[in-house]
This record gives C-alpha cells, sequence and structure tokens, in this order.
C-alpha cells in the first residue's frame, strides 16, 4: 500500500513539467486568438482613417484634372480668327492654329463646330479620324453651348472610340448671337496608369454609378447597381459610352464599411469629385490587414520565445559581455597605437621640416659666402669685358663671347644664391598678378616660339591683386614657365596654359604643360636645393626651391599634381589684396 502511493506521487512529479508546458501553449494559443480579433479590428480602424484621407486626395486630383482645361474654350472662343473660319464657312487655316492650341495646352483634342453642329475645323485635321466634317449634335455639350453655357461631358469618343472629358464654350459673332461651339476634350488615361502603378484598387461612378476610371481597366464601363430605362435611354441617345454593353460588377456593399468585388472583400473609402458628382471608391484589401495583424501576433509570440530563450542563455549573456569588453579593450588598445603613430608620424614630419629648415639656413650661409667671394671678381671681369670692348669699339659681349657668357652665368647663380642669403622681399606693393603674367610670357616668348609651342592665357575678366614684390613674383612665374617649355620640349603634343584666377579667397597662376609629369615627384621633392631632372649643365636644381622661398615669403606657396592626360600642373597661391597702388 505505501509503495502504491510512492508510485502514484513519483507519476505525478513526473508529469508536472509537462502539464505546465502545455498550459502555458493553451494559454499562449488563447491570448493569441483574441489578440488577432483586436487587431484585425484596430487595424481596420487605422485603415478607415487613413484611406478616408488618400480617397480625398485621390479625388481632389481628379477635380483638378477636370478642372486644369476648364477655362481654354472661352479663350479660343475670344480668337478672331475663329470668329472669321465661322463666318466663312471654311476651317481650313484654323486647323493648324487650334493644333498649336492641343499642343501648347496638352489636350486630346481641340475642335470647331458651326450652328449646325458640322466640325468646321479640327486640331487631328491630319489624322485618318479627323472630326472635320463630322457632325457631333448628339452630344449634350453641343446643346448646352448653343444655350450660352460651358458644357462638360465624359464619354467615349464617337469618332476616335477613346474615352476623355469634353469641355465646350460658345462662339459669338460681332452682333453676340452664337455661330458656333468650341469643344476642348482631355483624356483621363494617365490617371489610370499611375494608379494602377501605385497598387491601389480605384474605381470612380458617375451618378448614373457606370464606372468611367479604374485602376484595372476590366473595371471600365461597367454598372456597380442596375440602370433604370430613362438613364440608358439617354446614355444610348448621347451615345455616351458607345457600344459598351454596361454589365453589372460583382459589387456588394457589406457592413461596417466594407465592400466585396469579385468575391474579395475589401475596407471601402469614399470621396465626392465635386465636378461632375462623382463617386471616388478606394478598396483596401481586407486580407492585407488579416496579415498585419497576424504578423504582428507572430511577431509578439516570436518575442516571448525569445525572451524564455533569452532567460535560459544567462550565462552564455554574461560571457559574451566579457568577451566583449576584452574586444573592447583590444579596440582601445589598437587604438591607442594609432594615435602613437599618428605622432611619431607628425613628429617624423617635424624633424624632416627641421632639417630641411637647417639645410635651407645652411645654404643661406653658404649663400651670403659664396656671394661676398665671387661679388667682386665677377664685378671686375664684367668691368674688363667691358673696357676691351669699348676699346675695340665692338658691340657689347661680341670680343669674347664664351667669356662673356660665362661671366652672365656666373652673375645669374650668384643672384639666385642672393635670395637664400637675404630674407628680404625688397619693396611691396599692390599689383595686378595678371600684368606680372604677362611679363613673364613674354620674357620666355623666344623660348615658346623656338620650341614651337602652344602657349594659351586664361584670365579672370578682373583685375586679381596681390600684395608682394612684383619683380620676384615675375622670377618664379619664369621659373615654372621655362621649367614647362623644357617638360613640352621634343613630344608631339607641346601646349602651355596659364590660368590667373582667384579662388577660396585667395589669387592664383596655374601652369599646365603636356610633358611627362611629375614622375611621382611630391612638391615637396621638388623643392628641395639642388634637386634637378635636367641634363648636367642645363639647371643646377635651385629654380624651384627659389621659387618656393619667394612664395613662402610673400605669405603664398606652390602646389603641384599630374593632369589626367599625363602632364602636369603648377598653382602659386597668394593672398588677395583690395587695394592698387
Amino acid at each position: 500500500m505505501e509503495r502504491g502511493c510512492y508510485n502514484a506521487k513519483f507519476d505525478i512529479r513526473k508529469m508536472r513539467p509537462l502539464s505546465k508546458t502545455l498550459v502555458i501553449v493553451l494559454l499562449i494559443s488563447v491570448v493569441s486568438v483574441g489578440s488577432y480579433f483586436f487587431l484585425v479590428q484596430y487595424f481596420s480602424r487605422q485603415e478607415a482613417l487613413q484611406t478616408e484621407k488618400t480617397a480625398i486626395f485621390f479625388a481632389r486630383t481628379i477635380d483638378d484634372a477636370l478642372r486644369r482645361l476648364e477655362h481654354l474654350p472661352f479663350v479660343i472662343s475670344q480668337n478672331p480668327a475663329v470668329v472669321t473660319a465661322l463666318e466663312n464657312g471654311s476651317g481650313e487655316a484654323l486647323n493648324r492654329v487650334l493644333k498649336s492650341f492641343a499642343e501648347r495646352a496638352n489636350a486630346a483634342h481641340v475642335f470647331l463646330m458651326d450652328a449646325s453642329g458640322k466640325t468646321v475645323a479640327a486640331s487631328n485635321f491630319e489624322s485618318p479620324d479627323s472630326f472635320v466634317g463630322n457632325s457631333y449634335t448628339f452630344r449634350p455639350y453641343f446643346r448646352d453651348a448653343m444655350l450660352g453655357k460651358t458644357g462638360r461631358f465624359y464619354a467615349i469618343g464617337a469618332t476616335t472610340g477613346e474615352p476623355g472629358y469634353f469641355i465646350s464654350a460658345p462662339v459669338f459673332d460681332r452682333l453676340g448671337e452664337i455661330i458656333g461651339v468650341v469643344v476642348v476634350k482631355t483624356e483621363l488615361a494617365s490617371l489610370n496608369l499611375a494608379w494602377r502603378d501605385s497598387g491601389e484598387q480605384i474605381l470612380v461612378s458617375n451618378p448614373d454609378s457606370v464606372v468611367v476610371l479604374a485602376s484595372d481597366r476590366s473595371n471600365l464601363f461597367q454598372i456597380l447597381r442596375p440602370l433604370t430605362a430613362d438613364v440608358r435611354r439617354n446614355v444610348e441617345i448621347a451615345q455616351q459610352f458607345g457600344d459598351r454593353p454596361l454589365l453589372p460588377l460583382d459589387w456588394q456593399i457589406g457592413e461596417s464599411g466594407q465592400v466585396s468585388l469579385n468575391g474579395i472583400r475589401y475596407f471601402l473609402s469614399q470621396a465626392q469629385i465635386s465636378q461632375e458628382d462623382w463617386t471616388l471608391h478606394l478598396l483596401t484589401n481586407m486580407s492585407a490587414i488579416r496579415q498585419r495583424a497576424a504578423l504582428t501576433i507572430a511577431g509578439g509570440v516570436a518575442l516571448l520565445f525569445g525572451l524564455i530563450i533569452a532567460s535560459t542563455s544567462f550565462r552564455s549573456a554574461r560571457l559574451r559581455k566579457a568577451l566583449g569588453q576584452s574586444d573592447a579593450d583590444r579596440e582601445r588598445l589598437t587604438r591607442e597605437v594609432e594615435v602613437r603613430r599618428a605622432a611619431e608620424a607628425d613628429l617624423k614630419a617635424a624633424q624632416d621640416e627641421l632639417e630641411r629648415t637647417s639645410r635651407l639656413a645652411a645654404l643661406g650661409q653658404l649663400s651670403a659666402s659664396i656671394i661676398h667671394e665671387l661679388g667682386q671678381p665677377i664685378s671686375a671681369m664684367r668691368n674688363y669685358l667691358t673696357a676691351e670692348e669699348i676699346a675695340a669699339e665692338a658691340m657689347p659681349n661680341s670680343l669674347n663671347p664664351a667669356l662673356s657668357g660665362l661671366v652672365d652665368r656666373m652673375q645669374s647663380i650668384n643672384n639666385q644664391l642672393r635670395v637664400f642669403a637675404s630674407s628680404d622681399i625688397g619693396e611691396t606693393r599692390a599689383f595686378d598678378l595678371r600684368r606680372a603674367s604677362d611679363a613673364s610670357v613674354e620674357l620666355v616668348a623666344h623660348e615658346v616660339s623656338a620650341s614651337d609651342i602652344t602657349l594659351t592665357r586664361h584670365y579672370a575678366d578682373g583685375p586679381v591683386n596681390v600684395l608682394g614684390n612684383q619683380q620676384q613674383i615675375e622670377q618664379v612665374l619664369v621659373n615654372l614657365l621655362r621649367n614647362a617649355v623644357d617638360a613640352v620640349a621634343g613630344r608631339s603634343r607641346r601646349e602651355i596654359t596659364v590660368h590667373v584666377d582667384c579662388g577660396h579667397g585667395r589669387a592664383f597662376a596655374q601652369i599646365t604643360d603636356t610633358g611627362s609629369g611629375l614622375r611621382g615627384r611630391s612638391i615637396t621633392d621638388l623643392q628641395e636645393p639642388f634637386m634637378t631632372t635636367k641634363p648636367s649643365g642645363q639647371g643646377m636644381g635651385l629654380g624651384l626651391a627659389i621659387s618656393a622661398q619667394i612664395a613662402k615669403k610673400m605669405n603664398g606657396r606652390i602646389e603641384a599634381c599630374d593632369t589626367s592626360e599625363g602632364g602636369a600642373v603648377f598653382t602659386l597661391w597668394l593672398p588677395l589684396t583690395e587695394d592698387l597702388a
């Protein structure tokens, strides 16, 4: 007996977790089903508010489309050429005028009828289905206009077979008598296409319940409710819908704003189109609302199970947190290493700049010594050569051209070294950088011409005023131009472009060539003293170094880069100034 009781207790204890699980699953199922029906009702109310606004928007769009050309028939009727065509009974001269009106107003057709209803001119006079010669007295818009009113009528074209909205206006002669009617037809097919592309299910019905616009073309010109005999007779007299049978749609209005179309249930929102007393029906598929509710419930259930799983994974979460902290520490160390590397790079750059400054300072001291030692001998040699030329009554530099050229070269080198020996930039004044460029171009004109180089200048329309020593700036530009001449020499395409203008609040002179480019060198490399790519004897490598020093003394700089076509661009930047002496 005791053993049996023990077994019973054991079985209950063993089943308890299973029963608990079944109760939880049952509870979740009941809550999910109840929530589903609640969400369907909630989402339906929300959809009703949204679709009502959407329906009003679409209705206003149609209203705007119907009113867009409402004024055009009246405007055309005031044209003297229209009156003349009706009085003469011939509209040949008016056809192209009406075609122009239609094209400019984006109207489907514009045509003119006389008092008998015969079309005397039309914008489609050149097409096979031209309105010219046809009579449309059966249309209400003709009768309304002949009564002196503005006619409006939506119908399928009796000649073209294309549906459209017709607006008419009477034409008065000089005595105030109605002698004809101007009609403008506009097509609304673009609205059908726009609705179809947007995915909306839309029907627009007239007061007789005939569907005149629809996002689904298969629903066009069908009826939402049976037509009375009088209405059907009027439709046939006006030939409003041609030979369309006007069959009834599978349309049933239910409760709570729902409707069934072709066996599919929709949520219905309606809006009135005041221009023609039409009704817009915006249909929202109920299956989408049910799907949204089901997805919400599924998401909630998934979230619940996710929480359950998360609660059982607490230890693994702690482990992930520890690993995350480790990753964060590693990232912090990585950032610190990167910061240290950046600091080392900045230090290296500062050291390089210090070394370069030291080299330039040493070069300045060396230059001062060379200038001091060579200045007097050069002057003595020049005076000696000049005295000999005067005594021999010879032209300058003609007695000993080689020696004269050597003296000139020594003097030129001495003058270049003078830039490093002195920090004084000389007399400064405001000047137009365009004029300095012109002077520099003139100095190298002979070399440009001798090498058959095409040199083009592009200058700003107004002055480009800078403050500095114009002579030294011209020296910089001449150096850059001569470098460009050397770069393009011997190449099949020899072109140099000089561009002077303003940009980013500074003035610049830019020299572009079609040479071989920088060949991987930077402007820092090119500005090093005695750095040259020219053959021995053709340059000391001081040109760009001197130019950089001059630019720096005038608060400017020189930049260089390759062009996409393989050449090089050197740009001299200088501060702008407003004053011009």
